[in-house]
């Protein structure tokens, strides 16, 4: 019993006895938590001095647009420079954008503007921060542990998803919203200490000494992944999703407010349940990761969050839309976990970081797009049109892209039985 019992505990926590991702691990596990409470303190206040479903929609545009025009010249800009030395820049810029957020809130800005230009802000750093960390993860676990690193990272995520947003709602009602970003913009601290006890080998240390060409470089990185069945299935099912499935942000405040009659909250209890979901999804992929068949997996899960995402235009109660957000959220973290794995292992060293850039650019540079087309639907349609447009496009183009790649392989055999002939 005991030895089963070790033997869960070493798969589930593989990962974490690479001393390197504990100290990165243990510090994003604050930091986290901050970055959920200020996001949900955020999409709240920004709403709430904007009253437009659109406006709120737009701040994605604004904080995921320069990941949009910036994550394929990050990915270059990457390989020349350390990753440490670039993650503790990236990190204080975040502490320093908190701050200036609490200070706006504490003089009760509700100048929109503002916000916006905050947000420009966070978005420059995340097109440079968020490729770094994903192909750090490799340094600091090797390929055997890739997919467990990966759904760990994700684990505290959506454990921060469940507590981030009760805390912020707590925070909200007996302090204020000032004091979220002022928390967030703390929490950073242990995450920068953590990267400063960081010593990567001599090898993951190594950089490309070749004289290289910025646009070459990208263009390289390009036709690497174009060149590739995997990598290209793979950034074309998760431009589908991330663009259309994954606009929480933008749909809770309105589901929230006009769909359930609630406070703020209502919103943080039905950010948290997506969380939960996320969670249950990164335990599960923590485990049985390692197993997963790819072929139909990536497919098989677009489809069924579209439907899941449909069915919320009958949800008028907040048990109702509970239940469909714990599963949305189980099956986007098994959808972006799966699909982060499968690229990362079917991508060579020298490519690493300029793939895991188009990843950014996939999963990240999609939002401002989804968002403010969510924000659109609803105020066209109304709230409880904002996950079932987004799950009715998903499984249309699902579908569309699948018929193709299907066709396409028919073909292709059919050539070859005429060869073989």
């Amino acid at each position: 019993m005991n030895m089963a019992f070790n033997s869960l505990f070493r798969n589930m926590f593989a990962s974490l006895y690479h001393k390197n991702f504990r100290y990165f691990w243990f510090g994003q596990a604050i930091s986290v938590i901050g970055g959920m409470i200020q996001v949900t303190a955020l999409s709240w206040y920004v709403y709430k001095i904007s009253g437009s479903p659109f406006l709120l929609g737009l701040m994605g545009v604004f904080e995921y647009g320069p990941v949009l025009v910036l994550s394929l010249f990050a990915g270059v800009f990457i390989e020349k420079f350390p990753k440490k030395k670039i993650l503790l820049c990236t990190q204080s810029l975040f502490l320093v954008q908190s701050l200036l957020l609490a200070v706006l809130v504490w003089n009760k800005s509700e100048n929109y503007w503002y916000f916006a230009a905050l947000a420009v802000i966070a978005g420059i750093g995340n097109s440079i921060d968020m490729p770094t960390r994903q192909s750090y993860f490799i340094d600091l676990v090797g390929k055997e542990d890739l997919t467990n690193a990966i759904s760990l990272n994700s684990t505290t995520f959506n454990l921060a998803r469940i507590i981030g947003p009760a805390i912020a709602g707590i925070i909200m009602k007996t302090l204020g919203t000032a004091e979220c970003f002022f928390i967030n913009g703390l929490s950073f601290i242990p995450v920068i200490y953590g990267i400063t006890l960081i010593t990567v080998s001599g090898k993951s240390k190594m950089k490309h000494k070749r004289k290289s060409n910025l646009i070459g470089d990208i263009r390289a990185g390009i036709r690497y992944t174009l060149r590739s069945k995997i990598l290209l299935s793979s950034f074309l099912m998760m431009l589908i999703v991330c663009t259309f499935s994954m606009n929480t942000n933008v749909i809770l405040p309105v589901f929230a407010k006009d769909v359930l009659l609630g406070d703020e909250g209502t919103f943080t209890f039905l950010v948290s349940m997506v969380g939960v979901g996320s969670l249950f999804g990164a335990l599960f992929m923590a485990v049985k990761g390692k197993n997963i068949k790819f072929r139909y997996y990536l497919v098989s899960l677009s489809l069924i969050i579209g439907i899941a995402q449909m069915l919320t235009i009958f949800s008028g109660t907040i048990g109702k839309t509970s239940v469909l957000l714990i599963i949305i959220g189980f099956l986007n973290l098994c959808f972006l976990n799966g699909a982060n794995s499968r690229i990362q292992m079917n991508t060579d060293e020298r490519h690493r970081s300029r793939v895991m850039s188009i990843y950014t650019l996939v999963n990240t540079g999609s939002t401002p797009i989804g968002n403010s087309l969510t924000g659109l639907f609803m105020s066209l349609l109304g709230a409880k049109f904002g996950f079932f447009m987004d799950g009715l496009i998903t499984v249309i183009l699902i579908l569309i892209i699948f018929n193709i790649y299907y066709r396409h392989k028919r073909l292709e055999k059919k050539q070859y039985a005429a060869i073989e002939k």
